[in-house]
């Protein structure tokens, strides 16, 4: 019965202003643990691990007219490093022997992040953007999995993927530690960041507005609820937190009790076009017995999107009444092998030879990064006005949930 719900939920008529995805394929990257038998010394342990017993989350962008992918490899000793995958279709990914990006012991931040000086640290979870130039910034997290939960959002930036100059944590000019970033939610995270971007020759690049390039970003705090936040930056290294002009936090979209986005939001994507900002996230379900989705369970993760004023980043004009993707019969007889509940995780969004390419993650059965592929482009495809492109949220729906306590809404 809950299958059912939830796939007339992701069936609802689609708003015209929503780029409209079809399901490729559900494995294009898969790998688990002793399907590989690739070595990496460590240089922080000083000894060789098996450092891809599984590849995930996948950032993507095109160079030299191929795909580029960075991913998240998982070691045998626990820690994440990256890894560095080629396609020239989409589809078929040949990944390096050896990670590309790792830590070093030369890196300075180590003290933060390194409890246990036993065990190397991870980085990974990363975002992969483009400047208008030829250089890319790749955007991660960085901590040492199993020891200790708190993580520092670091930036390095490369012009061939084999060279990579690291710049450090992105907020390292305001605070010391990403927990101090925004003191009143004391967030042990940031995770997932989308930076905003516009279509510039055959791939996504970095987007100015109004002189400032902007990213969303969630906060997941140890405050409170967890919150969607927006920060700006003058060269794509250094960023800032978002604030009214008193002080408080801007809240660009808030969580939603009752509906598949209630507990908190990860961004995947933002794409700057001619009506808007368009940001794909993951709506993360919260305790249905609590204000979570009545009918999905707790953590589970549906992709949707929203779109935001083009001169102001932070303006909401629409967002999905429901998830675009979810609740599929053959995926979900499958047995869940990782994650807690249902993952339909969209991760990375990629223009490639005039398609629409997203990646997103999966643990039915195992864990695998699949394929969607954009029908109409990322632009509306009837050019219907906004208050015309049913169902969305619409502005007095906005305005409401906006009064609502702030501890239930997006605190």
């Amino acid at each position: 019965m809950m299958g059912e719900r939830m796939r007339r939920l992701v069936e609802a008529r689609r708003p015209g202003w929503e780029m409209r995805f079809e399901r490729v394929c559900d494995s294009v990257i898969s790998v688990m643990p002793g399907e590989t038998s690739r070595r990496f010394l460590d240089p922080l342990i000083g000894r060789e691990v098996l450092w891809e017993q599984d590849a995930y989350c996948p950032t993507c962008s095109v160079y030299d007219g191929r795909i580029v992918a960075v991913y998240r490899a998982y070691g045998d000793d626990d820690q994440w490093r990256m890894g560095l995958a080629w396609s020239d279709d989409g589809v078929h990914f040949e990944r390096c022997d050896s990670p590309v990006f790792f830590a070093k012991p030369s890196d300075p931040w180590l003290s933060l992040i390194r409890h246990d000086p036993t065990l190397s640290v991870s980085y990974g979870d990363s975002r992969l953007v483009a400047s208008e130039g030829d250089v890319h910034y790749l955007y991660f997290n960085m901590f040492q999995h199993q020891v200790h939960q708190d993580q520092e959002l670091a930036v390095a930036s490369t012009r061939d993927f084999r060279s990579w100059t690291v710049h450090g944590r992105v907020f390292q000019r305001i605070a010391d530690r990403d927990k101090e970033v925004i003191p009143e939610k004391a967030p042990w995270r940031f995770p997932h960041p989308a930076v905003v971007t516009r279509l510039q020759g055959d791939r996504l690049t970095a987007a100015r507005i109004g002189g400032k390039y902007w990213m969303y970003l969630n906060c997941l705090s140890t405050v409170g609820r967890p919150c969607l936040c927006a920060a700006t930056s003058d060269d794509l290294v250094n960023w800032t937190i978002v604030r009214e002009a008193d002080g408080a936090l801007v809240h660009p979209m808030p969580l939603r009790p009752g509906r598949f986005d209630s507990f908190y939001m990860d961004t995947t994507a933002a794409v700057l076009r001619d009506d808007g900002i368009l940001l794909i996230y993951n709506g993360i379900n919260a305790d249905p017995r609590q204000d979570g989705h009545p009918d999905l369970l707790q953590y589970a993760h549906y992709p949707a999107q929203a779109l935001f004023d083009r001169d102001e980043p932070t303006r909401l004009l629409a967002r999905s009444a429901s998830p675009f993707m979810g609740a599929d019969p053959d995926l979900e007889r499958l047995p869940i092998v990782f994650w807690h509940a249902p993952l339909y995780e969209s991760w990375s969004l990629v223009p490639f030879r005039g398609e629409w390419l997203l990646y997103w993650n999966h643990g039915f059965g195992r864990r695998s990064v699949g394929l969607c592929r954009a029908t109409g482009g990322p632009y509306p495809t009837n050019g219907c006005e906004l208050s015309a492109c049913a169902p969305s949220e619409s502005a007095h729906e906005l305005h409401m949930r906006r009064a609502i306590p702030t501890e239930t809404n997006h605190a």
